[in-house]
């Protein structure tokens, strides 16, 4: 039973990436940190070439999986302005109190820079990180 239980800790770190909503390939992780530092949650961003799509995630470590809290993530793409707003193309966000993880979010990224915000908490500890113009193509 004690097995049966770790692996349902440890599942979200070692998902694929349809169990989070996302289709294509891994392409990148970032490390979400406290300033303590503690690793909060990670950024898991994906491509899928065939629609053009970024698609992200972001799943908490297996410790903090275990506490439902804050956590949320955003994505845009490089055209994405505030009079331009077209929310599942150029620029998505998901916000709640989560077990696992907040996602997925998707953007269309052909040809395009993404940036991403991804905020974790634990009771008064807050972790943020900022991935800016990555994976431009």
């Amino acid at each position: 039973m004690v097995a049966s239980a770790a692996a349902l800790i440890l599942a979200p770190m070692n998902a694929h990436a349809a169990e989070y909503g996302c289709t294509g390939s891994l392409i990148d992780t970032y490390k979400v940190m406290s300033r303590v530092p503690n690793h909060l949650s990670t950024i898991r961003l994906y491509y899928n070439s065939s629609t053009g799509y970024n698609c992200a995630a972001n799943v908490k470590t297996a410790y903090y999986s275990q506490f439902k809290h804050e956590a949320s993530i955003s994505m845009y793409n490089q055209d994405f302005t505030e009079d331009n707003n077209r929310p599942g193309y150029n620029n998505d966000f998901d916000s709640g109190k989560f077990l696992y993880y907040a996602g997925p979010v998707k953007v269309y990224a052909k040809g395009k820079c993404v940036s991403i915000r991804a905020i974790t908490y634990y009771y008064d500890e807050m972790a943020i990180k900022d991935a800016t113009k990555v994976h431009c193509g």
